[in-house]
Order: C-alpha cells, then structure tokens, then sequence
C-alpha cells in the first residue's frame, strides 16, 4: 500500500482561503519578479529576432517558453515546499525546476493528446450521423451525450492540468503524476471541483481588489500629473507624428517632451499591471498547492499506480503482437512473390518424349531433340 504522506497545512476550507498569504513569501515574489523579466527579456529578443530570421525566431519562442515554464516551475516548487511546511532556496527550487520541466510538458502533451483523441472520437460518430434517414435518429442520441462528453473532457483537462503541475512539484515522475491525477479523478473529482471553484472566485475576487485600488492609484496619480501640467496625454494623439520623424530627428523635435512622458506613462501602467498581476498568480499557483495536498492526503496511489502499469504494460504486449503479426505478414508475402521460374523449370519437359527437362536444357537427354528454350 502506497499512500501518500505530505503535510497539509489544513484539510478545510480555511486552508484554500489562506492561498492569498502566498505573498507574504519573499522567495516566491523575488522568483516570479526576476522569472518575470527574464521571460520579457527573451520575448523581446524573440520579437528582435523574428524580423531577422524566421528560424532563428522560431527556436528562441521555444526557448523562451522553456524558461517561462522553468521560472512558473520554481515558483511553484517554492510554494509546494511551503504548503509542505518546509523551505527550499530559490537556487534550490530553479535547478528542480530545470531539471524537472520536461515531466510537465510531456503530461501536458500527453493530457492534450487524450483530449485530441475524445474530439477525434466524436468527429467519426459525427459522420456516422450523416448517413440519410438513419442519421437524423441517431443526432438527435449522439448530440446530448457528447455535449456531456465535451463539457467532461474540458473539465478533465483543466483540473488534470492544475493537479499535475503541483504532483510534479512535489518530486514525482511523470508516470506518478498521472496515476495521482487518475487516483485523484476517480475518486476526489467532486471535492477537487468545488475546491477548484472556490480558488478561481478567490483568485477573481482578489483581482478586482488589485484593479480596484491600482485603478483607483492610478486615476489620482494622473490627475495630479495632469495639475502640475505634465502631458501625459497629449504625447497620445503626436505619436504618429513621432514615429515618422525617426532617428536622431526625434530630440530636435518640439514634441520630444510630451513623447517622453507619453511613453513613461506607458511603461508605467505596463509595470502597474505587471505587479497587480502578481497576487491573483500566487493566490492560484498556492491555491493549486493546497488543493492537490488535501486531495492526496490518505489517498491511496498504489491501485492506481498498478493499474496504470498494468495498462500500459497491456499496451505494449499488443504493440509488439501487431508488429509481430506484420511481420509475419510479411514474410509470408515474400514467399508468395518467389520467382515462378523455379515452378515452370520443375515442369518443362521435351516436346517429343516429355521426358523432364532441366531450365537450360536445349537437347532432351532421351531422345536427343531439341527443344526451345
């Protein structure tokens, strides 16, 4: 019996409410802000490079989404560290996470690769459908159910995909991670919604917050700009004006000022933005930890694990059946393909004694005719 033994700060409600103190964890903030900045220093040099070479462009976006996913990953292992009740350094949480980023894309391609297959699935029925008369009966069978199907698979997904991240931050393989998503499906799907529900109003709720007092901030913060005559506005409708001078022309230009305003205002409300963004995405990622801990907690993995293993060990058994049977297949058509001028030699026999004759036989040794070869 393999159960898992993880601290959980709370199996309640409370513990999902407390998402938010994710915050107040200054690894955490130090690893998104700089994860942050490195994730925009590589989209810009993608964008950069894209007007360069589309290759080259290409190779930098997966580049860029690999160090998104490794900067998103330690953050993530920080707050699983301290849901856990435990610390781990940001050095520490980045060298798992690079050395761990594979398992969450590969259970992320293997969760969109089901969720491909269910659609694929419902295509084929959908054809079927299309067969006249019998077709309109069987639509009106085939689209209720898979309205439910779809609304599942999308479901499945989205919670698979947030119970995953936290299973892998936790030090499971990807093999584990997805008997624990199964597990957890199969028995806990209904408590992991209504957690899963909760978190997301939560994550809203403190997101209007944020907007609320930034937006609030920011309304002040412009009219008092505006009171001491700063055009941080009128840069707005001079920017084309601006973009069309160019070069060394633009310091020469009367509006430089207010184009250098407008853009500090810009860049401002872009760093505004950056940083209001950064409670609701704690809150979430926290959120995911606690709810995947309380899921896990007394939960046996090892039926899930042996089931797991003994699908994929069945699947591997008729993988190499059916190689064999090609195989076979084509051996045997191989054999059948035999040049068939062994046959027709075993057959010739003399045109006047037909006595048997070897394939290059001109004279029959019998008789001493000759025959054609």
């Amino acid at each position: 019996m393999n159960q898992t033994t993880s601290a959980v700060p709370n199996t309640s409600t409370n513990a999902l409410l407390r998402a938010s103190e994710a915050i107040t964890n200054w690894r955490a903030l130090a690893a998104t802000l700089s994860g942050g900045v490195v994730a925009l220093m590589c989209m810009a040099l993608t964008s950069w490079m894209m007007r360069t070479s589309v290759l080259l462009g290409f190779l930098l976006m997966v580049v860029t989404l690999v160090v998104i996913s490794i900067a998103y990953s330690t953050v993530g292992i920080i707050l699983m560290r301290s849901a856990q009740g435990r610390d781990v350094t940001v050095m520490d949480a980045l060298l798992q996470a690079t050395f761990s980023v594979h398992r969450l894309f590969g259970v992320g391609i293997l969760l969109m690769l089901l969720v491909l297959g269910v659609f694929l699935a419902a295509l084929l029925v959908l054809f079927v459908c299309k067969i006249p008369g019998l077709g309109t009966l069987l639509f009106a069978i085939t689209y209720p159910v898979l309205a439910v199907v779809f609304g599942v698979a999308v479901l499945a997904y989205y919670l698979g995909a947030l119970l995953a991240s936290p299973a892998i931050w936790e030090g499971n393989s990807a093999f584990q991670t997805i008997a624990r998503v199964i597990a957890i499906m199969r028995r806990r799907l209904l408590s992991v919604t209504v957690s899963v529900l909760m978190l997301i109003v939560l994550v809203c709720v403190l997101g209007s917050i944020v907007g609320f007092v930034f937006g609030i901030g920011n309304a002040l913060a412009l009219g008092m700009s505006s009171a001491v005559h700063i055009p941080v506005f009128s840069g707005l409708s001079l920017l084309p004006q601006l973009f069309s001078l160019g070069g060394a022309q633009g310091f020469e230009n009367p509006y430089a000022d207010i184009g250098a305003y407008t853009a500090s205002m810009t860049f401002g409300m872009g760093l505004l933005f950056t940083l209001g963004a950064i409670v609701p995405f704690l809150t979430l990622i926290n959120g995911s930890c606690i709810i995947y801990l309380q899921a896990v907690n007394g939960l046996d993995i090892g039926d899930a694990e042996g089931q797991l293993r003994a699908g994929v060990e069945e699947a591997k058994r008729r993988a190499k059946e059916a190689r064999e049977r090609a195989s076979s297949k084509l051996e045997e058509s191989k054999l059948a393909m035999v040049p068939a001028a062994s046959a027709a030699a075993a057959m010739r026999t003399c045109s006047h004694c037909h006595s048997p004759l070897a394939m290059d036989d001109q004279f029959c040794g019998e008789c001493g005719a000759k025959n054609a070869l």
